[in-house]
């Protein structure tokens, strides 16, 4: 009886080893384990993340736009946020006080011609008039400011440099360019006419160049360069243009003029 029991004792202790050993292999064999498991999508649910000192809830997000947020693009999209202000007669005066002293931009260093080019970016995106070359404002009797030509363009004869007039007369398709030296004593004049390219570009053509002492002409003569102006700001008072052309072919320069 003793060893009957002994035996069904050894018996069990097998059949528990060899089901230990079954269900170990189980858990280790590619070939036992399942191929896929699917779960349903979760759209949004809380996560549980634990640090050393407490416990967080973080959703988790739909990688897709919900309807709200589709509504509130698409109405984003049919009404575009508004750009800031622009301070133009600020600008202007800054330009005005900037220019100031640097004959006509001649003198002006680096510092003082990037923060004038930064003004006159800002002063750009404000622009008011859509047909620039063919505007009413052009009309009249515009001064020098400032220009990044070193040249005659910015009345600059010799040592001296002069002041600048540019007067346009829409009417005749004609304008010229004054140079002034001591009150008017000395006097360059250039005629040009031009043809209008674009609402923001002129083909511009050299007509003839005076020079005049006293009111006295002292050598005239014809003029074949051509050059372009791209016009960038015009309101009635202030303008803004590059002008590439004549002896200068390579370098676009800008001019800011005003009335």
């Amino acid at each position: 009886m003793m060893m009957m029991m002994m035996m069904n004792a050894d018996m069990t202790l097998v059949t528990l080893l060899v089901c230990s050993t079954l269900l170990a292999n189980a858990a280790t064999s590619p070939s036992l384990r399942p191929v896929a498991s699917f779960s349903p999508p979760s759209i949004a649910r809380p996560r549980c993340e634990r640090s050393a000192h407490h416990l967080r809830f973080r959703t988790i997000r739909p990688a897709y736009a919900s309807p709200a947020e589709d509504v509130a693009d698409f109405f984003a999209g049919l009404f575009p946020k508004r750009k800031a202000t622009v301070d133009v007669a600020g600008i202007k005066e800054s330009i005005r006080s900037l220019a100031r002293g640097t004959q006509n931009g001649i003198a002006a260093d680096a510092s003082k011609r990037e923060e004038i080019a930064d003004l006159v970016r800002e002063l750009e995106s404000a622009n008011p008039t859509r047909k620039l070359t063919a505007s009413p404002l052009l009309d009249g009797e515009w001064s020098l400011l400032y220009t990044t030509n070193d040249g005659s363009s910015a009345g600059k004869i010799g040592p001296l440099v002069g002041d600048v007039i540019q007067d346009i007369r829409l009417g005749e398709n004609e304008y010229e360019n004054i140079v002034s030296l001591g009150n008017g004593l000395f006097k360059g004049r250039l005629t040009a006419t031009w043809d209008n390219l674009s609402p923001s570009l002129w083909k511009v053509k050299f007509q003839t160049l005076k020079l005049e002492l006293l009111g006295i002409t002292l050598q005239e003569k014809d003029l074949k360069a051509e050059g372009t102006w791209r016009m960038s700001y015009l309101d009635d008072n202030f303008r803004v243009l590059y002008a590439i052309g004549g002896k200068n072919t390579k370098k676009e320069n800008i001019y800011i003029l005003a009335k």
